[in-house]
């Protein structure tokens, strides 16, 4: 085998020297040149055409590294109204979509009912008492010097004394729990029409057991109070009465839409009529508060600065003396005005609607001294 390859390497050597001589090579079909057994993948995996690949590795690697990682984002589910089924459920749901909506009956009637009938039971409760402990003094003053009673009737005064105990504790857990949903706020008057409308629409429950939305004066709402919430019920009914794809896009979330979505083709446990799904439409609070708070910020601008200009020009078109009444109306008028937005769009009390009107009065009427200085 060996002396077989010297004889093909002379071979080669002299077919070699022959191309140079001018000679043609002899073709020996059994024993091809070793230079063309040579495949791509040898090539391609030879050390130096593996340096340029490497470099290039490990710079992607770097830049991979280098390169903010894609965050993960948490899936939101939304709980849609028309995948729960008609009745008590799809009402329920209703009630939860918004806060605005969790509007209930506190029961004041039955509050009063039974504070007054646990109050008339102490008050027999205490005079039974009253009796026999007068009773046992008559027998021996100093029966009642010690805690623990002792005697003919001390069992009694024991039974007494615990079913005191009882009535009061019920009583008392009773007036706490009326004080506490008397703090609740009533819920507004757009509030109740937009819960009383779906329950006349969808006719998921019975319709008297649907006519605890009608007890208007006896209905709370448990969501947290906020400083300007007619305002924010106006921009939604300005909404919905304009509403359009614009306001659409602007002012309902993805989220949001999904709430009253209908999936077209399907049957849904609790699919609306047709012609009632325009009413249902859902805002994102957080964007209805970035619009009020605009109207708020630029209000308060303008009762900076217009009563300002408006006195400048006052006094310097017609004079101090000729304008000195438009002057004091324009004051009166802005800070009639502030305190008005004060009192609609805070909490303030009376006290600090005083001072704060009282403190921007004082501004204007610095700036109206200085204007000829």
């Amino acid at each position: 085998m060996t002396g077989e390859l010297q004889n093909v390497e002379r071979a080669q050597e002299e077919g070699e020297a022959g191309l140079q001589e001018g000679h043609e090579p002899r073709s020996n079909p059994a024993f091809p040149p070793l230079h063309t057994s040579l495949t791509g993948s040898t090539v391609a995996h030879s050390p130096e055409n593996s340096k340029p690949l490497s470099k290039w590795s490990s710079l992607v690697e770097h830049i991979q590294h280098i390169l903010p990682r894609k965050k993960y984002h948490t899936p939101i589910v939304t709980a849609r109204l028309n995948d729960f089924p008609k009745g008590y459920p799809n009402v329920a749901a209703f009630l939860d979509s918004d806060d605005g909506f969790t509007i209930y009956r506190r029961f004041g009637y039955l509050q009063a009912r039974l504070l007054m009938q646990k109050q008339e039971e102490l008050r027999l409760l205490e005079e039974e008492l009253y009796d026999l402990e007068c009773r046992m003094i008559n027998e021996d003053e100093n029966r009642l010097c010690w805690r623990d009673v002792r005697g003919q009737d001390a069992e009694r005064h024991r039974d007494l004394m615990k079913k005191i105990e009882l009535t009061f504790c019920s009583y008392a857990k009773i007036l706490t729990a009326a004080q506490k949903m008397k703090a609740f706020i009533k819920p507004s008057d757009d509030e109740c029409e937009s819960v009383g409308r779906y329950l006349n629409n969808r006719t998921a429950i019975d319709e008297e057991e649907a006519s605890w939305i009608h007890h208007r004066e006896d209905l709370v709402t448990i969501r947290a109070g906020r400083e300007h919430a007619w305002l924010d019920s106006i921009v939604e009914g300005f909404l919905k009465t304009c509403h359009c794809g614009p306001i659409d896009l602007l002012f309902r979330s993805k989220e949001t839409r999904k709430k009253t979505k209908i999936d077209q083709g399907k049957i849904m446990p609790a699919r609306p009529p047709n012609n009632i799904d325009q009413y249902e439409i859902y805002y994102t609070p957080s964007r209805i508060a970035i619009l009020t708070n605009g109207i708020l910020t630029i209000s308060i601008l303008t009762l900076l600065v217009l009563p300002i200009y408006l006195l400048y020009r006052m006094v310097h078109d017609s004079g101090v003396e000729k304008s000195y009444m438009q002057c004091m109306g324009t004051l009166i008028v802005f800070t009639l005005a502030f305190s008005c937005i004060l009192s609609l769009f805070t909490k303030a009390r009376r006290h600090e609607i005083l001072a704060a009107a009282a403190g921007y009065c004082a501004v204007l009427v610095v700036f109206f001294g200085n204007i000829d200085s």
